[in-house]
């Protein structure tokens, strides 16, 4: 639900830059309080990753002194994994979810916008079938053809609308009309399309294959698997093939450099020619389904396995007798924007795999097993947002509808270039492992800042001051208004939360 600020006079600002208070509302003016580093988190790849411990159990101890972990690139027994991909908010959304769901088919459906009516009416199916949804941009623009702030803009504005409106996570994206070329006429180029994807923590897209590097990004930055049409506006089974035998040599090849991955499709139009389209689909998608080699997942599940399958790793070692304790670090769910589990093997075949839970996990004979994510570690239950569209006093932000009590508030002096934070709880608990993802448009030349607080107990108040860098300054980058936004992760009351909290810092038109 949208909030908007109180438009108070303008307060003080404190420019300590990172610097982090902490105080009860009761207390003194902020300046007086003590002043804290923010409690350590590792952060990788600008992600938050956790610890999780895994116990195997061995024939004798000889073995498990000698025992290996390491990551599968695939999930046990699969092969090849697929997915649906579907761009703007049509209607038709609704029976592209349905047939996907007869076949066993999943998929991800990038949106420009939602309204009440369209959140009742397709995208509660999209979410019951088992689908995900990604961004698409506010306005569906071609993104070169408009200056950087409002292809950020575009780009970040149409995330934070999706989540806070459907309360799910929209880590991937699709070009409204692929991406174009860089000429002289462009107003934004691919690298900074590419940076910008990155700052808004959208983490790949089914578009064309390695479309990374055309980007200037590497592959685990964005996640592009090779795309094939059915036909969308007449479903053939001829075309399907096609497109389904020439990615299957392309990875065969070796040429994709994100693993052993497929998206099919491009709209929802299935009934432009025939009123039986999504039936022939059907028939279609028929043909590829129930195969046990092969992984039917979303784009969002597959861009969260493939960066946990990269970046997770194994830190630490530890036996007693014939059981050896591995310590895994991988990624949070939140931040990836979906569920999944981590693909192990151990060396040699453990007799047992337990995780620190108590959980006993089904093993190979040739000893890969899947590893779940450690109990709390889910996506957001709920995802508010809280604007403030006229650079007001950051300690002036109004009540989050969704975490009642809850206050955050972001706010830029550009002429200190000081980006300050304000969270307040007065939620009558605690507030834990509140993570801060701040999302700077490209006027900014550095990457996006992190920060972590372990915890923030209810009648107390948080300020940081952050520096955002260095400012760019091409003309271009002095036009269209900024949106910054704050998002905030947090657990509270046992369940994880998210609130982006904007700002918006007037510019001139273009």
């Amino acid at each position: 639900m949208k909030r908007i600020f109180f438009t108070n006079p303008l307060g003080t600002i404190f420019s300590v830059l990172f610097a982090l208070l902490i105080l009860p509302v009761s207390a003194a003016p902020v300046s007086d309080a003590l002043m804290q580093e923010p409690s350590g988190q590792r952060f990788v790849y600008g992600l938050a990753q956790y610890e999780q411990n895994v116990v195997l159990e061995f024939a004798t101890p000889e073995e498990a002194q000698a025992a290996e972990l390491t990551k599968l690139e695939m999930p046990v027994g699969k092969t090849l994994a697929v997915s649906g991909r579907w761009d703007d908010s049509s209607g038709e959304h609704y029976f592209m979810s349905k047939t996907m769901a007869e076949n066993g088919w999943k998929g991800t459906f990038f949106l420009n916008k939602c309204d009440e009516n369209y959140l009742k009416n397709v995208v509660s199916q999209i979410v019951s079938d088992g689908n995900s949804i990604g961004v698409h941009t506010l306005r569906h623009p071609h993104l070169e053809q408009v200056v950087p702030n409002r292809m950020f803009e575009e780009i970040l504005g149409n995330r934070i609308d999706l989540e806070s409106k459907t309360d799910q996570c929209a880590s991937t994206f699709t070009f409204p009309y692929g991406l174009g070329r860089d000429t002289e006429e462009s107003l934004t180029f691919a690298a900074e399309q590419g940076a910008a994807l990155k700052r808004c923590g959208l983490l790949g897209g089914p578009e064309t294959i390695n479309m990374a590097e055309r980007m200037g990004l590497k592959p685990e930055e964005f996640v592009s698997p090779y795309r094939f049409v059915a036909d969308d506006r007449n479903p053939n089974l001829e075309t399907f093939e096609k497109g389904w035998k020439n990615g299957i040599a392309q990875i065969e090849a070796g040429r994709s450099t994100v693993g052993p991955y497929m998206a099919l499709g491009t709209h929802s139009w299935q009934r432009h020619t025939h009123k039986d389209g999504f039936e022939r689909l059907s028939w279609i998608l028929a043909t590829q389904s129930g195969k046990k080699e092969i992984w039917y997942c979303t784009c969002n599940e597959f861009t969260a396995w493939r960066l946990n399958y990269v970046w997770a790793e194994v830190s630490e070692k530890k036996v007693v007798g014939n059981r050896a304790e591995f310590t895994i670090r991988r990624f949070e769910p939140q931040e990836l924007g979906a569920v999944v589990d981590l693909g192990l093997k151990a060396v040699p075949t453990p007799q047992k795999a337990e995780c620190a839970c108590g959980k006993t996990l089904e093993i190979t004979a040739n000893g890969e097993f899947m590893l779940p994510n450690a109990p709390g570690q889910t996506l957001p239950e709920k995802i508010d947002r809280i604007d403030n569209l006229t650079n007001a006093p950051a300690d002036q932000a109004a009540e989050s509808a969704e975490f009642p009590g809850l206050r955050i508030g972001a706010e830029m002096d550009m002429e200190k270039n000081v980006l300050t934070v304000f969270l307040a709880n007065e939620t009558g608990k605690t507030l834990t492992d509140v993570k801060g993802q701040v999302r700077l448009p490209l006027k900014w030349k550095g990457e996006k800042p992190n920060w972590f607080v372990e915890k923030i107990e209810s009648g107390s108040q948080v300020l940081l001051t952050l520096d955002p860098g260095e400012m760019e300054t091409e003309a271009r980058f002095g036009t269209y208004d900024l949106l910054i936004d704050v998002q905030c992760d947090f657990r509270l009351d046992e369940q994880t939360g998210r609130i982006h909290s904007t700002v918006t810092v007037t510019q001139p038109a273009p």
